[in-house]
């Protein structure tokens, strides 16, 4: 299975409760179809669900809102790490929308879901009305912003669009760029081995005055072979420090990986401002220009005016 396939047949689960194991998680994602694979991350409450094939998540996430133990889990498709990964309902399309109508772009994508709004702005530029070169079209679910992107390329016509997830501005982002880590109790796998305490102390000791001092007992021991009893050891401890290793292996991937998703997002989130403030800004110069043309028209003409009538 490539890449671009196990991505399709993810599924990112928020919201867990803190009870829940990996069996009990696969044994309820089973009703919907074949799972491969499943299992819980570090964070309280977060997992993955990995199908057999995409057909098992759409039927998944068609038959949402999901409830374990009175939880509502929250669900989200996975998406490669250069996408946005916050859930929206909004797309930003942008290249060849000059010869695309509103229709056309809403037939396209209304296999995906319900469609709100599908808007290509348009302005007067040079004295004309032309498209700015990007359109909008809102879903009213964002799993259907998911699966477009996890289609990509997008082509109309043989028309190529370069799709992105649109994030609301209005909204307040408060998002910081890394998560506060968990609170992680040192709880590792090695475990100090047993001492045994020999000495003992005897508080009521008598005088020798009292008491002639008893004949010391010979205790037959058993003779234990100090060597073998060490390479045990030796053998466990070294198994200990295995399981550690890969676990905490499996925790640096986990918080790695995050750590680049986030980033990821503040970079697409940055480039999405830029290029809305460039637009902005060019249409701010047009309506400068226009303006200082209009104006320039009139005192022209006011100007033509009075010499016409100092000629009289």
């Amino acid at each position: 299975m490539s890449s671009s396939t196990s991505f399709k047949c993810q599924i990112f689960v928020r919201n867990l409760p803190k009870r829940t194991t990996a069996k009990q998680l696969q044994q309820y994602a089973s009703r919907y179809g074949s799972v491969l694979d499943c299992y819980l991350t570090e964070t309280d409450g977060e997992g993955f669900i990995e199908f057999n094939d995409r057909i098992s998540v759409d039927v998944f996430m068609d038959k949402r809102p999901h409830t374990i133990d009175g939880n509502e889990l929250q669900c989200q498709r996975c998406l490669p790490s250069n996408e946005l990964q916050k859930p929206v309902k909004r797309i930003f399309i942008r290249g060849t929308v000059q010869q695309l109508t509103d229709n056309r772009l809403s037939n396209y994508f209304d296999k995906y879901g319900k469609i709100l709004t599908c808007t290509i702005p348009k302005g007067k530029r040079n004295n004309t009305f032309t498209h700015f070169g990007y359109a909008f079209v809102a879903f009213d679910d964002e799993d259907a912003v998911d699966r477009i992107i996890q289609d990509k390329p997008h082509f109309i016509d043989g028309l190529e669009l370069e799709v992105q997830k649109a994030e609301d501005l209005t909204r307040n982002r408060r998002t910081s760029l890394s998560r506060s880590p968990s609170s992680r109790s040192s709880r590792s796998p090695i475990r100090s081995l047993p001492i045994n305490n020999t000495t003992t102390t005897n508080n009521n000791k008598r005088s020798r005055r009292e008491s002639p001092s008893p004949q010391p007992i010979q205790i037959k021991r058993p003779i234990r072979n100090t060597e073998e009893f060490t390479i045990r050891q030796l053998e466990e401890e070294n198994r200990r420090l295995h399981e550690h290793l890969i676990v905490s292996k499996r925790h640096f991937d986990e918080d790695i990986w995050k750590l680049r998703r986030e980033l990821d997002d503040e970079r697409r989130r940055y480039d999405q401002l830029k290029l809305e403030f460039d637009y902005v800004r060019r249409d701010l110069a047009h309506i400068t220009t226009e303006l200082q043309q209009k104006t320039s028209a009139r005192h022209l003409n006011s100007n033509t005016k009075r010499d016409l009538s100092s000629r009289r």
